[in-house]
């Protein structure tokens, strides 16, 4: 049992509200936590996703915990039943048992344990199939960006069989094909489905790439920079509502700096499990594995079930569309904007030629794998299709609130990014497609954990998101 403690210790997330998963690869065991005040996360659950198979009810003493031990709680409780659902308490209280009793559980006094004289287990007393599709299916993943190849993974993982297509085999066009991508968060203080997302994305895919162990993911730690009034009164929300430095701490302009190698002109926020990916090379290495079967052809058409290509089609139990902007081209998602973004290489020369780690502000700069450094990015609605010095003057622009060292342009590269226009990605189920699009520039957080809310749909697993996440995410969102 002691090992089997060290290695939950060793994973257990940090206290975020919200739904976590924590996967033990060797195990075969995924554990799912929420964090949060017991009522609004027991009816954040959707009973047509999750049931339990057993419900260990520690609230303290009813009389000490109220709320714990609600009507409302068994209520939920019940609905989350199946036929094979146990339940079992330390409490015999009769607040208990009559609260079981009225939600269709069969219960039971039997003794307790240690000092306890009684302890109360019951069974609920209806007939509801626990739904679980465990079979291997065939999948489909169209787009073999971050978004379609850590999917693809996620499935392969489970068992099932995977086909991606992908027009662009070289993976020479868009973000995919940069030096350098940031992993890090765009958090808020308020209380929005946006600011729960970006937060519970980072903790996830930082964890995610930790665990593939690759070269290609870069744990550096990430430095923010307070360099204007509307980010210094973020800043300081922000540190108010969280105190206890583990997602971020506070640092001086001194700290930033020696931080960051190169010298910075303002204090910071400091991300020590954020990094940089490098895109290109993570891909290819996520699709060199034999089980997963790579077309590198156009798709022209999806039905629910199959894809066509020029000459050819394929039949599927699954198709997940993981093609940015250009799933309209397949079927018609509403939402969807498709905004140009251009990046800058710089030499490593003088000062930046230090720097350690990623540094944002307006704009921000990285390491690379290679001898250079990327700045960026430009947004525009602009459709050019060749990079401009007037993009790269932009950029240059953004620069300067992070360094004032004159810097040696070497070449530049640009990409379009779907977004949405609540900034959140469209993920979940439409018209029996699965849809997992319009990360914007927050790919590199956002791919893995929805990723893994789509493998739970199609493993029928309990997913990873409540119902006020899922519905903020569906592809349906904007249509309403």
């Amino acid at each position: 049992m002691a090992s089997f403690s060290r290695i939950l210790l060793e994973s257990y997330p940090i206290n975020c509200q919200g739904l976590q998963r924590i996967e033990f690869t060797k195990e075969n065991i995924s554990l799912t936590v929420y964090f949060g005040e017991v009522i609004p996360c027991l009816k954040d659950l959707d009973p047509k996703k999750v049931s339990f198979d057993a419900c260990f009810h520690d609230g303290f003493a009813p009389l000490r915990n109220k709320e714990m031990w609600s009507p409302e709680v068994f209520h939920y409780l019940s609905k989350l039943s199946n036929d094979k659902t146990t339940y079992s308490t330390f409490s015999s209280s009769k607040i208990v048992t009559e609260g079981l009793k009225q939600n269709n559980f069969q219960v039971q006094k039997s003794k307790g344990f240690g000092h306890k004289r009684h302890m109360t287990k019951a069974s609920w007393s209806k007939k509801s199939k626990k739904k679980n599709d465990s079979r291997k299916k065939d999948v489909a993943v169209i787009g073999a960006g971050l978004a379609g190849c850590t999917l693809a993974k996620k499935l392969i993982d489970k068992g099932h069989n995977v086909t991606i297509f992908e027009k662009d085999a070289g993976f020479n066009k868009g973000p995919s094909s940069f030096e350098a991508l940031v992993v890090y968060p765009r958090l808020s203080a308020f209380n929005t489905p946006y600011s729960h997302f970006c937060l519970h994305s980072y903790l996830y895919s930082t964890s995610y790439y930790e665990a593939l162990k690759t070269t290609h993911w870069n744990k550096t730690g990430v430095l923010l920079l307070d360099f204007d009034e509307t980010t210094h009164k973020r800043f300081n929300d922000l540190l108010k509502a969280r105190q206890d430095e583990k997602v971020f701490k506070k640092v001086s302009k001194d700290e930033a700096s020696n931080l960051a190698g190169i010298s910075v002109p303002n204090s910071g926020l400091y991300f020590k499990d954020a990094g940089w990916l490098n895109p290109k090379n993570l891909i290819k290495e996520l699709l060199n594995n034999s089980e997963i079967s790579f077309v590198p052809q156009e798709v022209k058409k999806i039905t629910e079930t199959k894809v066509y290509l020029e000459d050819n089609e394929y039949s599927f139990d699954h198709i997940c569309l993981c093609s940015s902007f250009q799933s309209n081209k397949l079927i018609e998602l509403k939402g969807i904007r498709k905004k140009r973004g251009q990046i800058t290489y710089l030499s490593k020369e003088l000062d930046i030629a230090n720097l350690k780690i990623p540094i944002c502000a307006e704009g921000y700069i990285s390491p690379t794998s290679k001898d250079i450094l990327i700045t960026g990015s430009t947004y525009s609605n602009s459709f050019s299709e060749k990079a401009t010095l007037e993009d790269d003057l932009k950029n240059i622009q953004k620069l300067k609130k992070i360094t004032d060292q004159k810097v040696k342009v070497l070449g530049s590269d640009y990409g379009y990014r779907s977004t949405t226009p609540d900034h959140l990605p469209l993920v979940g189920k439409l018209k029996d497609i699965f849809i997992n699009i319009s990360h914007g520039s927050r790919g590199t957080t956002s791919a893995p954990i929805s990723a893994q809310f789509i493998c739970d749909l199609i493993d029928g697993s309990p997913p990873i998101f409540g119902k006020e996440m899922i519905k903020s995410l569906s592809p349906e969102r904007f249509t309403e």
